[in-house]
């Protein structure tokens, strides 16, 4: 499945030289967590909630500091054509983010994929595994049950296939006397 089937279309963007109180009011006014930060139409990064809080809050900046200077810069991105496999690579391996752009290959936003419109996708992939394996180890019963049949030929070990206490401590490579002649007289 192409992430244009599941990506968010027409996500929040805004300027980079825009404010920051700005972007706090566009999350709020959108109810979102994250804005896409765009440079001449192209993306330029991403800033979520948590660093306006924590960027601009914890570090004492100005409510009219330039969004650019606390968002994450260059984002990993993906494409319409990328499957969902390489969404969950991309999102892992950029540092296990919660958001990702989708761009064209001008790096014009197209929209943005989450961790949230994963998940039903990816849960419903997981379902289909496991009952195709429960089908699997259904079937695997099935057949070892017809193997009862031939149990009745499977010879149960008998005393004399024990060993005496002093001679289970022995290596396997020594001859035990004994029980081998009761061994070879039995077939």
């Amino acid at each position: 499945m192409h992430v244009e089937h599941f990506m968010t279309k027409n996500p929040v963007a805004c300027d980079a030289n825009e404010p920051v109180e700005g972007v706090a009011r566009l999350m709020r006014d959108k109810g979102v967590g994250c804005v896409v930060v765009l440079r001449n139409g192209r993306v330029a990064g991403i800033v979520t909630d948590r660093q306006l809080a924590l960027g601009v809050l914890g570090e004492g900046l100005g409510a009219d500091t330039p969004v650019e200077d606390v968002m994450t810069s260059d984002p990993a991105c993906l494409t319409e054509q990328d499957n969902l496999f390489s969404a969950i690579d991309t999102m892992r391996s950029a540092g296990v983010v919660r958001r990702v752009p989708v761009v064209n290959a001008k790096k014009e936003l197209l929209g943005i994929v989450s961790i949230s419109d994963i998940a039903p996708i990816a849960k419903d992939l997981i379902d289909a595994i496991l009952l195709e394996d429960l089908h699997h180890s259904t079937s695997e019963a099935q057949i070892l049950t017809g193997a009862k049949r031939i149990v009745k030929e499977i010879r149960r070990p008998t005393k004399l296939d024990k060993l005496m206490p002093e001679q289970e401590t022995r290596p396997v490579t020594e001859a035990t006397p004994g029980v081998d002649e009761a061994r070879r007289s039995r077939r």
